[in-house]
């Protein structure tokens, strides 16, 4: 039987018509997105200017 991860490789290569090239493309551009949103929030941290409900983290 099929662990998580590997029902949700198969569920993303279908919805690249099964092409692995398009899955792993589709997978690097959210894995970017993802690596830019983390660079963010810690320049975001480092700099101070994170607010959680009106209070700063620093």
């Amino acid at each position: 039987m099929a662990n998580r991860l590997d029902w949700q490789i198969e569920q993303i290569v279908a919805e690249s018509d099964g092409s692995l090239h398009d899955a792993l493309r589709a997978l690097m551009q959210v894995n970017e997105r993802l690596e830019a949103e983390l660079e963010w929030l810690r320049s975001t941290l480092v700099s101070g200017h994170v607010c959680v409900d009106g209070q700063s983290l620093h």
